[in-house]
């Protein structure tokens, strides 16, 4: 180890020997020391025996810069090719817009630390994703895609375009049964449930139309495979009828269909499926006549009168002379008294073949 002042001073032959071989001695050994030399000068080497570093004086001649680690091959610096690193590396934060690692010809796309505990993915000089204590944040609403094995498709999960606040969805930790779905209790668990029915099957609806949708039978009565529909056959069975292999849709073809009394005792006695025909309820009719009148017209008629020629004080008018009797007719008078039927205006009929309410007509489905 040697250190000099790079001065050669006039002296006598041997001082100025002993100097010589001094300044030799400090340049052959790169200044080595325990501490940095007195006297320097840009661009000398210093050998820094405290840490065992390599150091060289800048050009400005103000500070010595690390060169590397005398202890380490290649002084623990990576050669250009295939490079082995040891030991930590470190580089300076950064800039979004001054990236302390990028790419040769790409020089606004890597990375840079954006604060404590926390890295920064920029491309095309935007910040795209950063990974902190929390886990990765992709910015901006772009996409997180998984591509298939053929890396021809993908599948891909990104946030809505405003979201009101900070939402976690927590996954199940199974995968649930066949035909389950996911369901949130409200904050952001999820859990896989069975997934409900959103048309019972043996349903009835009214279609406006007379096409029957995908998924559904007429209600006409008609005889269907219980095997093919095996899951409406379950619901509704031999309600309806049935044989060894078939069973019977509902026929509401020109059908009101009437709630199931159930015990209500509205309309008891009468089992599940069943049909009813018409019936009247008993009931009287009130009529009322505001009154009217009848007229006589007689015509004018005649009255006869017994009479006989014996005076016996009997108050028969007698004739002269014996042995007459006979009637006599009375004079031509009139009564002005006339009879005429008059009619009511009521009368009671019946007409049609059943008691219907106004009505549409419409076709009833079953789902099956």
């Amino acid at each position: 180890m040697a250190q000099a002042d790079q001065q050669i001073q006039n002296d006598n032959g041997s001082n100025v020997r002993a100097d010589l071989n001094n300044n030799f001695d400090a340049l052959f050994s790169n200044n080595s020391g325990s501490s940095e030399p007195s006297v320097t000068t840009a661009f000398m080497w210093f050998a820094d025996t405290t840490n065992d570093a390599l150091k060289i004086r800048n050009a400005a001649d103000s500070a010595f810069i690390t060169v590397g680690t005398l202890s380490e091959t290649n002084l623990g610096l990576a050669v250009k090719a295939s490079p082995a690193f040891t030991g930590n590396v470190t580089i300076p934060a950064g800039t979004v817009s001054s990236l302390p690692l990028s790419f040769t010809g790409d020089t606004d796309t890597g990375f840079f630390k954006n604060a404590d505990n926390e890295f920064t993915i920029v491309t095309g000089g935007t910040r795209r994703a950063h990974f902190d204590t929390n886990g990765i944040t992709i910015r901006d609403r772009k996409a997180l895609r998984f591509r298939d094995t053929s890396n021809s498709n993908f599948v891909a999960i990104r946030a809505p375009d405003n979201a009101a606040a900070d939402i976690t969805l927590t996954l199940p930790s199974s995968d649930g049964n066949a035909n389950d779905v996911l369901q949130s209790d409200g904050s952001g668990n999820l859990s896989f449930a069975a997934l409900p029915q959103a048309v019972p099957t043996g349903s009835v609806h009214l279609m406006a139309g007379n096409n029957v949708p995908s998924g559904y039978l007429k209600c006409n009565g008609q005889a269907v495979s219980q095997t093919t529909y095996a899951a409406l056959y379950q619901v509704i069975g031999a309600t309806y009828g049935q044989t060894a292999t078939t069973f019977n849709l509902p026929d509401l073809r020109g059908e009101f269909v009437r709630g199931w009394d159930d015990s209500r005792g509205v309309d008891s006695g009468r089992d599940f499926g069943s049909a009813q025909g018409h019936e009247f309820f008993s009931h009287n009719h009130v009529i009322t006549d505001p009154g009217h009148s009848h007229s006589i017209n007689d015509p004018g008629h005649f009255h006869n009168v017994a009479y006989t020629n014996s005076d016996n004080g009997d108050g028969v008018i007698e004739e002269s002379g014996t042995g007459f009797n006979g009637f006599e007719p009375t004079e031509n008078a009139t009564t002005n008294i006339s009879i005429n039927l008059n009619h009511t205006g009521i009368s009671i009929q019946n007409q049609g073949s059943e008691a219907r309410p106004r009505n549409i007509a419409m076709m009833y489905v079953i789902k099956t």
